[in-house]
């Protein structure tokens, strides 16, 4: 088959819309290739390379997220994409329903050039698709391809098929034998071309599967013509009936036994029929579902809209998620003031996870003016309700002194607070008053009990203090072993300290095998991070070649760096070695 037009997408996001277009193509004479579709069976790879050549228009479906995934070499639509542009393909970017925001920085420079040097066209799925549709084949499809051949086509699939109408109360898909071939919209005339024979035609209801209007007709006669009005109002009507067989709150009872059962899915049909009745808290659970992607496809524009409707009717969970969804642009346009509207809605209810996010906006001042006294306030509310995060940051707060004037026993009592909850960072910081004997007496055992719990939960920071204990023998018995394990863990996280630490280990032979290749190794990281005491340390690798060809040069250049950040040995290397010159 010669194919016409060839459609590139991402299947989370894309697939349906790629879906809805096709066939709305097909009628207007097209031959489309859909992967989807076409493949079977057989080498996918190479049929799909070779459709590319044969089509001469490439029409690429931009969905949210759909070209993130193209900095891997090995992604597969970014090379439909190359394939295209090496042959010399038009290139059509189709952005559906607004979903596409714009060409992330960080796509590669050959894809964001190609994609982004042609004009997108928008489709419109709820309202304008047909219009959409025909702007789309008019004036960016038919103007590059052999008009003649096309309208010959549809002259043809026209000629041979009866004309049937379809005008429908709500939009739905249109199968025949259970194939897809049109998506009709409500209020618009709808178009399909059947061939002589017997059809069975199924309406599936956009917004709800379960709901299905069957219609069997025959074509005699090429010279048909009808219209098949389709009415979703008393079905509609049934499956609300049914629903309300069951009251919401025991629909609602079930989907939560269900979650807790982990069985997802199960649990979402029965959170949607009694959040399609009303009930604020089906509403809120799930819209989470769909926000994590529990028992459903991840989708943030659902979360968002049940959330909302949740929200709406007070929901202080659902206020609060929602408040969340329009901070971080998930699902919806980025808005920190919506975002705080919903937050402080919610905080009228003591929600404390609100109080946190409120938090949060006012310490980086998103949405609103800096305000570290105003964060304070509102870490604290969190913190008294028992928010273990909101604890280690207002901990953090009279550590730092933003906000309140510095406090290291307020600072220990909040630190301790988060610590017994498990939060690892609220936990090595602990461990960190308790080994400088701030706002409580010095301790190194204790230093030590929280280091550890904080470094197994794998904190750098922590990992990095454990080996400085074990490696000096304070709060446990010297042990350069366990030191190496510690630091290697910090390091291998990218911690510059304990890059540093790990060099001098193998440098000096200390619970290792002196090995100054490693040694060079574990500085140059550090030292590439602007550590000072590991560009000093490489310096002096490179200035008696230890590890490495002896350059004095670059020995040179590495104690210059140490200097510049006023490590004084350093310096004093510097005026050595000019000395000796």
């Amino acid at each position: 088959m010669k194919y016409n037009v060839f459609i590139s997408y991402r299947r989370e996001g894309g697939k349906d819309y790629a879906r809805i277009i096709k066939p709305e193509l097909k009628s207007r004479g097209l031959e489309v290739f859909l992967d989807f579709d076409e493949l079977k069976d057989g080498k996918f790879d190479k049929r799909i390379l070779d459709a590319i050549e044969e089509a001469p228009i490439f029409m690429i479906i931009l969905s949210k997220g759909s070209l993130d995934r193209c900095v891997n070499e090995d992604d597969w639509v970014r090379q439909e994409i190359l394939h295209a542009e090496k042959h010399g393909k038009h290139i059509i970017p189709v952005e559906v329903d607004r979903t596409f925001r714009n060409i992330p920085d960080y796509i590669p420079d050959d894809i964001k050039q190609i994609v982004g040097q042609h004009q997108f066209s928008q489709i419109d799925t709820e309202t304008l698709l047909q219009a959409s549709i025909n702007e789309l084949v008019d004036n960016r499809i038919r103007p590059n391809l052999n008009t003649e051949e096309v309208e010959k086509k549809q002259n043809i699939r026209i000629e041979n098929c009866a004309e049937i109408h379809i005008e429908t109360d709500c939009n739905c898909s249109v199968y025949d034998f259970h194939k897809e071939i049109m998506h009709a919209i409500e209020g618009e005339d709808n178009v399909i071309y059947l061939k002589k024979g017997k059809h069975k035609l199924e309406f599936i209801h956009d917004d709800n599967e379960d709901i299905k209007i069957e219609k069997k007709i025959e074509i005699t006669d090429i010279d048909y013509c009808d219209l098949i009005e389709i009415t979703f109002a008393e079905e509609l009507e049934k499956k609300h009936e049914e629903q309300k067989l069951l009251s919401s709150e025991e629909m609602f009872q079930q989907g939560e036994d269900l979650y807790n059962q982990g069985k997802y899915t199960e649990a979402i049909e029965s959170y949607r029929k009694s959040a399609e009745l009303g009930n604020a808290k089906a509403q809120f659970k799930l819209g989470r579902c769909f926000d994590r992607g529990e028992g459903v496809e991840q989708n943030y524009a659902e979360a968002v809209k049940w959330y909302k409707k949740s929200a709406e009717q007070g929901d202080a969970d659902a206020q609060n998620s929602l408040g969340n969804c329009y901070e971080h642009g998930d699902g919806i346009e980025q808005n920190y003031k919506e975002a705080i509207k919903w937050y402080l809605k919610a905080v009228e209810k003591e929600h404390k996870l609100a109080q946190r996010n409120l938090g949060n906006l006012y310490y980086f001042g998103y949405g609103v003016e800096q305000n570290y006294a105003e964060a304070v306030k509102w870490y604290r509310k969190s913190a008294e309700q028992g928010d273990a995060e909101a604890q280690y940051v207002l901990g953090y707060m009279y550590t730092e002194e933003q906000g309140v004037e510095q406090n290291y026993a307020e600072a220990v009592i909040w630190y301790r607070k988060s610590a017994e909850q498990g939060n690892a960072y609220a936990q090595n910081d602990l461990g960190s008053c308790y080994y400088n004997g701030e706002g409580v007496e010095q301790n190194y055992e204790e230093a030590v009990k929280w280091y550890k719990k904080s470094a197994e939960q794998g904190v750098a920071g922590a990992q990095y203090n454990l080996g400085n204990r074990y490696y000096n023998g304070e709060g446990v018995e010297q042990d350069y072993t366990e030191a190496i394990k510690w630091y290697r863990m910090s390091a291998e996280q990218g911690d510059a300290d304990a890059q540093n630490s790990l060099g001098v280990m193998y440098d000096n032979g200390q619970g290792v095998e002196q090995n100054y290749i490693e040694a060079v190794k574990w500085y140059r990281k550090s030292a590439e991070q602007g550590n000072a005491m590991a560009q000093y340390n490489l310096g002096i690798l490179y200035e008696n070649g230890y590890g490495v060809e002896q350059d004095k040069r670059k020995a040179l250049e590495w104690y210059e760096k140490s200097a510049k950040q006023g490590y004084k040995y350093a310096k004093d290397r510097i005026i050595l070695n000019k000395i000796i010159e």
